[in-house]
């Protein structure tokens, strides 16, 4: 029996490694994924507006394998930002084989984005998808304020590799 909860055990470490380790292809490398997100927002004193967001996540794999991040999200009201190193942030981001898979929650919801890499790890496809439980978002937007959003999509989802660190001087 004791064997057989060691195999387990085993078994189980080696699934979680492949999850947590940046491939060695994307060390020394940066990812820009962007996209627009629209859609109509609630606002605190009654009535809606329509929003159209440019949001851009940029994320560096350091030559340790270690994650670097940049947020920025501006519209025509406002924009926002924010840097994390390693294990600092909102969201987290795991690797699983060929993708990056990063979840950023919101006030109410979350949005994913998924990052696939190519066999030779040379370039990226992005796809960003946004959840939420009893069909209410609620995020932060650029102007400071929280808005509860309905029929929030999201369009022009880009990504691209560079080699290097963007946040390098």
């Amino acid at each position: 029996m004791k064997s057989i909860g060691l195999m387990t055990a085993l078994f189980l470490v080696l699934l979680a490694a492949p999850v947590l380790a940046a491939p060695p292809q994307l060390f020394n490398k940066t990812i820009t994924i962007s996209f627009t997100a629209t859609g109509v927002a609630k606002l605190p004193q009654g009535g809606q507006r329509g929003f159209s967001t440019q949001v851009t996540h940029i994320i560096y794999v350091s030559e340790a394998g270690r994650l670097f991040m940049r947020f920025r999200a501006s519209n025509r009201r406002g924009s926002m930002g924010a840097d994390a190193a390693p294990g600092e942030g909102r969201g987290s981001f795991s690797f699983q084989g060929n993708r990056l898979v990063g979840v950023v929650p919101f006030a109410t919801g979350a949005r994913q984005l998924t990052i696939t890499f190519d066999p030779g790890f040379s370039s990226c496809r992005a796809s960003v998808i946004e959840g939420h439980s009893g069909g209410v978002i609620q995020r932060r937007a650029p102007d400071g304020r929280v808005y509860e959003i309905t029929g929030g999509t999201t369009s022009s989802v880009r990504c691209s590799m560079q080699s290097g660190n963007a946040f390098a001087s």
